[in-house]
């Protein structure tokens, strides 16, 4: 039985081209489940450029420690500077973060605001899968 991640991905450089390398990658870490992708403003930066914005789920074999490490590389092998310490306040082709695990019951209250309409596309099939691996 593998965990199933909570996780976002934004994007505001290229954001479809991105999605869809990104979402490539993401698919060699474990079985991927995504919600609907919005266009969202910038938050807690300046910048003129919205973001696309996605929460996905996903079944991984790999702890959350190994599975960040490997985000991190696919956002920078996607362009993002990790090394630069303000990388958070700039524009980025990919930003994917884990929020938890399902196994977690507050996993939900993780979800940024801005992504709260594209929660209840995504919530069935995590009801599916935990009863599957219930099963």
């Amino acid at each position: 039985m593998h965990p199933i991640y909570l996780c976002s991905m934004g994007a505001n450089i290229a954001p479809e081209n991105n999605f869809a390398a990104a979402r490539e990658l993401i698919s060699e870490l474990g079985k991927a489940y995504y919600s609907r992708a919005i266009y969202t403003q910038p938050v807690n930066m300046h910048s003129d450029n919205d973001f696309l914005n996605a929460l996905f789920l996903l079944v991984s074999p790999l702890d959350s420690d190994a599975l960040k490490s490997r985000f991190n590389a696919i956002e920078i092998s996607l362009g993002r500077d990790r090394s630069d310490p303000m990388s958070s306040k700039k524009d980025r082709p990919m930003d994917i973060d884990i929020l938890g695990e399902l196994s977690v019951d507050d996993v939900w209250q993780e979800v940024p605001t801005y992504l709260d309409d594209v929660v209840q596309s995504l919530k069935p099939i995590a009801d599916q899968l935990i009863q599957t691996q219930g099963a």
